[in-house]
């Protein structure tokens, strides 16, 4: 039987990496922790792989990239009758390897939806849920990487083109295809992936 009353936080990107290490810590500190994520498979192994509990999560479908998703996902929320605490915006796609853009259903370069656009969305539909929470610590955490710093190449394997924002132009357009960068400037893999943490941070 799920228990309501338990502190309730969202973790979009909770199957990999430090969304799925986050969900564990939390979990163990007594949060029941809705694992936002586009593979419902992957997600409900690897909280099974962390050891969690069937009581300490529940897996909901969430695709950043599509803004109906988001839609969707903040309804089945809503339905759940959970009082949202925290949600913890984690989830990011890098494609360091692409030549050309990919787009969302949207119209949107894909990192930019999925890492930016999708979050501000979902960010935006739940800060009511957020404000008229009685929790007493409510929080809105966003994480970012040092990729949005000009002068970080950032960990491991490196992401050598600086953020560049500009002056929105690619917004300023419309930026839906061909336009697929927020400057307005051609195409790069490792730019479009540290200007949209630059956006969101």
């Amino acid at each position: 039987m799920a228990d309501l009353n338990q502190p309730t936080v969202i973790v979009t990107g909770a199957s990999s990496g430090v969304g799925l290490y986050a969900t564990k810590a939390l979990a163990k500190r007594g949060w029941h922790v809705v694992m936002a994520c586009r593979n419902l498979e992957k997600a409900e192994n690897a909280a099974n792989q962390v050891g969690l509990q069937p009581d300490q999560y529940t897996v909901m479908h969430l695709d950043l990239a599509s803004l109906n998703s988001v839609r969707r996902f903040v309804d089945d929320f809503r339905a759940s009758d959970r009082t949202l605490n925290s949600i913890v915006c984690n989830a990011a796609v890098y494609l360091p390897l692409s030549k050309e853009p990919q787009y969302s259903e949207d119209g949107y370069e894909i990192s930019v939806a999925t890492n930016h656009l999708g979050h501000f969305l979902l960010c935006h539909l739940m800060l009511d849920d957020l404000k008229t929470s009685p929790a007493e610590d409510k929080r809105l955490i966003i994480l970012g990487t040092v990729t949005a710093n000009r002068k970080e190449l950032g960990g491991k394997i490196p992401i050598p083109a600086p953020p560049d924002l500009g002056d929105l132009e690619g917004f300023e357009k419309g930026f839906k295809a061909p336009i697929s960068m927020i400057d307005g400037k051609p195409f790069k893999s490792g730019k479009a992936y540290k200007t949209a943490s630059s956006a969101t941070c």
